[in-house]
């Protein structure tokens, strides 16, 4: 997932370069065999996919195209990096308005938010003005 404009930009280089790969390989000056052409050719666009698909993902952010849902504990790093992303605030923004070096944003969207406090956890979540519109229930007596 691309958290940055500076991961953006390079998800955008490094989408040229194996696409420019992908073209070169259409020239196979290197003799390959029809089998490994059509592998490596298959690997690159594998690649190639996968960034557009992160490009699009952080295109749509931007720009407000995507709901943010946090359906449960897991989905609540993702849910943050979203909503930072949507709001158009960069991890240095976030950082000062919690108090913060931007090095400390980057470290928890970088381990998805593993090494959080739960207080911690909350001063984001309202400084990027997330709503839990829904409450939590729980189901007692599942487990035994």
């Amino acid at each position: 997932m691309i958290q940055n404009e500076h991961q953006y930009k390079v998800t955008q280089t490094k989408l040229r370069e194996l696409e420019q790969a992908s073209i070169d390989l259409d020239i196979n000056e290197r003799n390959l065999s029809a089998r490994l052409l059509q592998a490596e050719k298959k690997g690159i666009q594998v690649l190639v996919d996968r960034l557009k698909l992160e490009i699009i993902d952080y295109d749509n952010l931007k720009q407000q195209r995507t709901p943010i849902q946090i359906g449960s504990i897991e989905d609540l790093a993702i849910g943050l990096i979203k909503a930072r992303i949507a709001m158009g605030m960069t991890q240095k923004e976030l950082a000062a308005k919690i108090g913060v070096q931007e090095q400390q944003i980057q470290r928890y969207e970088d381990n998805k938010y593993a090494s959080a406090s739960l207080a911690r956890l909350t001063e984001i979540a309202r400084a990027l003005e997330i709503i839990f519109a829904n409450p939590v229930e729980f189901q007692m007596g599942l487990s035994r």
